[in-house]
């Protein structure tokens, strides 16, 4: 493959959101917040859309951001950190958002950010092409940023797992052992929120969600302990990464699609394994 090296920075964007984004998934799964990785990386979609509005109506601030691909970061962010801190307060007292919320969040989302770009072609040819995994024109800056950002979140969540984990899945028992509930779901809400919104915006919301869930709920066929849920999940998301690529590679698809239904194969094949014996 003479040109494999055109897809270099591509297949390595691919491999580290497989490795290191389903550990923020974890959190999600284990704490039975599935919706929750489906609104987030939309509500970033829509802060991209309205960066794309800003630049259109020529706001200056906006306007500043010269590169398209700086444009998303920032709204990605703009938008996703503010929400996802939003959705998840009501956890932090014990009330937790119903899923029927979770999806007016996201349908919300969907048509906000279809309205922003109603009236923009460039930002609707963007963010057309970030749905369906935008991977495949990372440039070096950005894939420098999302290897920053993704191996910086799972050092910390890894490191304070014990502790995020007890928290998000049994906030009374972690009060009673003296944790700070509030501090330690505020620290995961904002390492999450900002390694979901960095994914989304290089990657789009597709790559972003299929990460967060597939390898982990993959791994959960298998693990019989959360330490092997972790590795398994990584191993899985790593899996899903290098088998979809070959796949749009070879096969000249989407390569954002392409991962996420190898994701899903994955999972179909697991759980069938795991239900018929021998």
């Amino acid at each position: 493959m003479p040109d494999s090296f055109l897809f270099g920075k591509a297949l390595w964007a691919t491999v580290m959101i497989g490795m290191l984004l389903p550990i923020s998934g974890r959190h999600l799964v284990l704490g039975r917040a599935v919706l929750l990785g489906l609104a987030v990386p939309q509500i970033a979609m829509a802060g991209i859309a309205f960066m794309f509005l800003a630049a259109s109506l020529h706001w200056s601030w906006a306007e500043a951001l010269h590169e398209e691909s700086a444009k998303a970061i920032v709204g990605s962010l703009l938008f996703g950190l503010p929400g996802l801190l939003l959705i998840a307060t009501p956890w932090r007292r014990g009330a937790r958002l119903s899923e029927a919320w979770l999806a007016v969040v996201y349908l919300a989302s969907v048509a906000a950010t279809n309205l922003m770009l109603a009236t923009d072609a460039v930002g609707e040819t963007y963010l057309g092409d970030l749905f369906h995994g935008r991977l495949l024109f990372i440039g070096e800056p950005e894939l420098k940023l999302l290897g920053f950002t993704l191996s910086a979140g799972f050092a910390f969540l890894f490191a304070f797992r014990r502790r995020l984990l007890l928290t998000l899945t049994d906030p009374d028992y972690a009060t009673v052992a003296g944790l700070a509930v509030g501090g330690w779901a505020l620290a995961a809400t904002l390492v999450n929120g900002t390694v979901i919104g960095i994914t989304v915006a290089t990657a789009g919301p597709l790559v972003a969600f299929g990460f967060l869930v597939l390898p982990v709920l993959t791994a959960a066929t298998f693990a019989t302990s959360l330490r092997g849920n972790l590795w398994l999940s990584m191993l899985a998301g790593l899996v899903m990464a290098l088998t979809g690529f070959w796949l749009s590679y070879h096969y000249d698809l989407p390569l954002g699609d392409a991962v996420v239904a190898t994701g899903c194969a994955v999972l179909l094949l697991a759980r069938l394994r795991h239900v018929v014996p021998g």
